[in-house]
């Protein structure tokens, strides 16, 4: 199968998703530690309609959330991305990352965010870079800290408070 790479570091491979990916996406959408610090646990219709939107994007920004595939089998551990976000109706480009729980705490959403962050500023042109962390997800805060981003404020977003953090 022929798939569209995005970027790598030593270990993940990033890699388009496809219209064939509801499956493996819904591993991490239909999990409720996963998705702990989001809205809620997406239904699997949910989900296609988020893989809907993240192929949109690609149409529309040409980046969204791609997948993170440990090398060198390429198995599924997760998702990372640039989003196209609206904070307090300024559009910002927001680092994001979600790993499937089996594969937390072994440094790969830090190894992913990076890779967004670099393809965000050398490919992209991006100048500021945001993260939205829920503020009782340490493990992001800790991902988003590592890579040089500092908390700038707080912001409804989705009917939650979230923090800002800007990367530096």
């Amino acid at each position: 199968m022929n798939m569209q790479q995005i970027t790598e570091t030593p270990r993940l491979k990033l890699v388009e998703v496809t219209d064939r990916d509801f499956d493996l996406i819904f591993l991490l959408t239909g999990n409720e530690k996963v998705m702990k610090f989001f809205p809620k646990v997406l239904s699997y219709e949910e989900t296609q309609q988020m893989v809907q939107k993240i192929l949109h994007q690609y149409a529309e920004h040409g980046y969204c959330f791609w997948k993170v595939l440990l090398k060198p089998e390429d198995q599924f551990v997760g998702i990372a991305g640039l989003l196209y976000q609206k904070i307090d109706n300024e559009p910002e480009t927001e680092i994001s990352y979600r790993i499937l729980e089996g594969h937390w705490k072994k440094g790969y959403a830090t190894e992913a965010a990076k890779a967004c962050k670099q393809y965000a500023e050398t490919k992209l042109g991006k100048k500021r870079l945001v993260s939205l962390i829920h503020p009782k997800n340490d493990a992001s805060i800790r991902v988003a800290t590592k890579l040089g981003a500092k908390r700038t404020r707080s912001v409804i977003f989705e009917g939650e408070t979230h923090d800002v953090y800007l990367y530096e």
